[in-house]
């Protein structure tokens, strides 16, 4: 699917806009938003479709539902993220991708669209929908890959690649923390969870992927897990849900968040640290994501090998860099050791309507200098 000359300079005008805005509040309240929004609208509400030159080859197993998980950090390492869709043997022969995180038109990730350029080299069909307009050139390591680049369309968001016709998509727009989203992090939009039917033989089925948000608490991620499976309750075909939960345990967004969190990654044991890390959806300090999952019929425990897929750093934690240099300096030691104690499992499954399956986490793809900072998931389906 070609570049639109015109999309890119509306997205390049809308970033110029609002730059000088210090608030979502004063956004809102100009005069000047009265226009902007109904050509944000426009904007977040493209959804970028592609269909592959020759159709995709078929597979041997007509029963299998093969799928992949990723969240590829915007595509920031795009070659070796393609290099391992292509060559890594248990990800090269998925039916289904999905990915979050995923750029179109950021320098960070080279100004490429990602979606695009993975859907060419996969032979796949895919679709592709924004959550997000971005003013600056991101966070954390993003201004080193940008390499001093501007932006094209500046847009972050969701994909799903198919061996299959996409019949029809969808979003569903869930519950965000806009108002932090703009202030702190200078980028526009919301989350949105993003569904394709698939055209799959013997029939159809719903491939969903959703990032939840990270930034407030465990009930903030439950309301907008309960807005995306309250959108499928009357669906009646297989459903597979793929995607960051963010399940990382802690609420987040108050004054004692952080070091609440701080204490508890460095002096719980650490048999309770694992369990509690990488089985979010069990016990006391569960994520309440996972009884929405269950109300609706979902079920995800026979597609996680509780293996974790990122594994925390503290100079990404806004609440900690918010501390002046000497504190953090003083405890530097005992940060670094309860970081590597930080484990994660962020990233899962969910289905609906297929008759079981299996999942596991595919190792040495994450990391620093590695294609994401998660790893990819996979889970096979019947």
């Amino acid at each position: 699917m070609s570049r639109d000359t015109e999309f890119r300079e509306e997205c390049l005008a809308l970033a110029r806009e609002v730059s000088g805005f210090p608030t979502l509040d004063a956004l809102h309240a100009s005069r000047a938003w009265a226009g902007l929004e109904p050509r944000f609208g426009r904007v977040l509400g493209t959804i970028r479709r592609y269909v592959p030159a020759t159709p995709p080859p078929s597979t041997d197993d007509a029963s299998r539902v093969k799928a992949v998980h990723w969240n590829i950090e915007h595509g920031n390492w795009y070659e070796q993220v393609e290099q391992a869709l292509v060559t890594n043997e248990e990800l090269r022969d998925a039916d289904v991708f999905s990915f979050n995180e995923i750029d179109f038109g950021m320098a960070r990730a080279g100004n490429r669209d990602v979606t695009g350029d993975l859907a060419k080299r996969l032979g796949f069909h895919g679709v592709w929908a924004p959550l997000f307009l971005e003013t600056t050139a991101g966070r954390d390591d993003d201004a080193r890959m940008a390499a001093g680049r501007a932006n094209e369309e500046s847009l972050f968001g969701l994909a799903i690649l198919s061996r299959w016709p996409i019949i029809d998509v969808r979003t569903i727009e869930l519950p965000s923390p806009e108002r932090y989203q703009f202030d702190l992090e200078r980028m526009v939009g919301r989350h949105v969870a993003l569904l394709a039917t698939l055209d799959r033989p013997g029939g159809p089925i719903v491939a969903v992927t959703v990032h939840l948000e990270v930034h407030r608490t465990r009930a903030d991620r439950a309301t907008q897990m309960r807005t995306l499976v309250n959108a499928l309750a009357e669906e009646q075909r297989p459903v597979l849900i793929a995607g960051d939960f963010n399940s990382h345990t802690f609420d987040r967004g108050r004054a004692w968040d952080p070091l609440f969190g701080a204490w508890v990654l460095m002096f719980a044991s650490q048999r309770s640290l694992e369990h509690r890390l990488l089985f979010p959806d069990q016990g006391p300090t569960r994520e309440p994501v996972f009884d929405e999952l269950k109300r609706a019929g979902f079920l995800w425990n026979p597609l996680v090998d509780r293996e974790p897929t990122l594994q925390l750093r503290f100079d990404r934690i806004d609440e900690l860099r918010a501390f002046p240099d000497f504190v953090t300096k003083a405890v530097r030691a005992a940060l670094h050791w309860a970081e590597r104690r930080g484990r994660l499992r962020l990233d899962w499954f969910a289905q609906r309507g297929f008759a079981g399956g299996r999942g596991y986490t595919v190792a040495d793809l994450n990391g620093t200098g590695l294609a994401s900072d998660h790893a990819p998931i996979v889970c096979e389906l019947w």
